[in-house]
C-alpha cells in the first residue's frame, strides 16, 4: 500500500493544479467581465448625461422660437399699416417666408430630440439590464451622433431665424415710395375731396417735402394690394404646415428605429456587426508605423470589446 500512494500522489498533484488554475481563470474573467459592465455602465451613465443636457438645450430653444411666432412679434409683420409688414414688396415677403420656414424647422428638431432622448434614456437601461451592456452602450452612442446632428441643424435654423427677424425689424425700408401717388391720391379721395380729409381717413400714405408719396405698408382699398395679401398669407402657412408635418413623419420615422434597434435580437446582430467592424478597424492601427498609429487610434471606439481580447459570445 506504501509503495503504491507516492504515485497517486505524483499523479493527482498535476491534476489537482490544473483544477485550482482553471478555477483561478474562471475567476479572473468573472472578475473582468464584472469590471468591464461596470466600466460600460458608467458610459451609459455619461452619455445619458449629455443627452439630458442636449434635451434641456433643446428645450430652451422651443420656448425663444415659440416666442418668435408670439402675438407681440407676429402683428407689427402682419398688419397692412404697419411700418414693419411684410406685405409691402417682394424682398419683404421673401425674408419673412424664410423666416417663418427657418422657425418651423427648428421648433420640429428640437422637439424631435425631446421626444427621442426620453424614449431612448429608458430603452439603454433596459437594453443594459437584460440584453448587453456593451451594446446598449455601442447603440446609444450612435443615437447620440444623430441627435448631436439634429441639434446643429435646429440651432442654426434659430440663429438664422434670428438673424432674419432683426432683417425685417431694422434692416428693410419702413415706407416705400407709392406708386402714381397723385392717381391713387385721387381714388382715395374721390372728386372733390381736399388731401387732408383724404390724409385724416388714411394716413399710411404720406407727402414728403420734396412732393413725393409715400406708404407704410398696403394701399388697403386697393384690390390687387388685398389679393397678394391674401395669397402669400395662404401660401406661407401651408409651407410651415408642410414643413411641421414634414418634420412630424420624419420624427416618428426615426422614433419607429429608434425603438427597433433596442429590441433583443436586432441589438444583438447589429452590435456583432458593429464588432467586426471595429475589429478591421484595430487590426488596421495595429499595423501601421507608430507615428501614425497615434493619430488613428482615437477613431477606433471605446466600445471595441476586440481589443479587450475578442468578441464576446453572445448571452443566451
Amino acid at each position: 500500500a506504501d509503495g503504491r500512494n507516492p504515485p497517486l500522489l505524483g499523479v493527482a498533484s498535476p491534476l489537482v493544479a490544473s483544477m485550482w488554475a482553471k478555477v483561478n481563470a474562471a475567476s479572473v474573467m468573472q472578475e473582468n467581465m464584472v469590471n468591464l459592465m461596470q466600466v460600460d455602465m458608467l458610459q451609459l451613465g455619461v452619455l445619458q448625461t449629455q443627452m439630458d443636457n442636449l434635451s434641456v438645450q433643446a428645450t430652451l430653444i422651443i420656448g425663444f422660437a415659440l416666442s418668435m411666432w408670439a402675438g407681440e412679434t407676429l402683428m407689427p409683420l402682419l398688419e397692412d399699416d404697419s411700418q414693419l409688414c411684410i406685405w409691402k414688396s417682394w424682398y419683404h415677403l421673401f425674408f419673412a417666408s424664410v423666416f417663418f420656414i427657418f422657425v418651423a424647422v427648428c421648433i420640429s428638431c428640437c422637439l424631435i430630440i425631446v421626444s427621442i432622448v426620453s424614449y431612448i434614456k429608458q430603452a439603454a437601461q433596459e437594453a443594459a439590464l437584460i440584453v448587453s451592456t456593451g451594446a446598449a452602450v455601442a447603440v446609444t452612442r450612435q443615437h447620440l451622433n444623430t441627435l448631436n446632428y439634429y441639434f446643429v441643424v435646429a440651432y442654426a435654423s434659430f440663429t438664422l431665424s434670428a438673424v432674419l427677424l432683426i432683417i425685417l425689424y431694422v434692416g428693410l425700408p419702413s415706407r416705400l415710395p407709392a406708386d402714381t401717388a397723385e392717381h391713387r391720391l385721387s381714388e382715395l379721395s374721390g372728386e372733390g375731396e381736399s388731401q387732408e380729409g383724404w390724409g385724416s381717413e388714411l394716413e399710411s400714405i404720406v407727402e414728403l417735402f420734396d412732393g413725393t408719396f409715400s406708404i407704410t405698408c398696403l394701399d388697403p382699398r386697393n384690390p390687387r394690394d388685398n389679393a397678394v395679401r391674401d395669397s402669400w398669407g395662404a401660401g406661407i402657412a401651408a409651407a410651415n404646415t408642410l414643413v411641421i408635418l414634414s418634420m412630424s413623419a420624419w420624427g416618428y420615422r426615426k422614433f419607429l428605429f429608434v425603438r427597433q434597434s433596442y429590441k433583443p435580437l436586432q441589438l444583438l446582430s447589429w452590435f456583432v456587426t458593429y464588432q467586426t467592424e471595429q475589429k478591421q478597424k484595430h487590426d488596421a492601427v495595429a499595423s501601421l508605423p507608430g507615428n501614425r498609429r497615434s493619430r488613428i487610434d482615437s477613431e477606433v471606439d471605446s466600445t471595441d470589446t476586440s481589443a479587450r481580447g475578442g468578441l464576446p459570445t453572445s448571452p443566451k
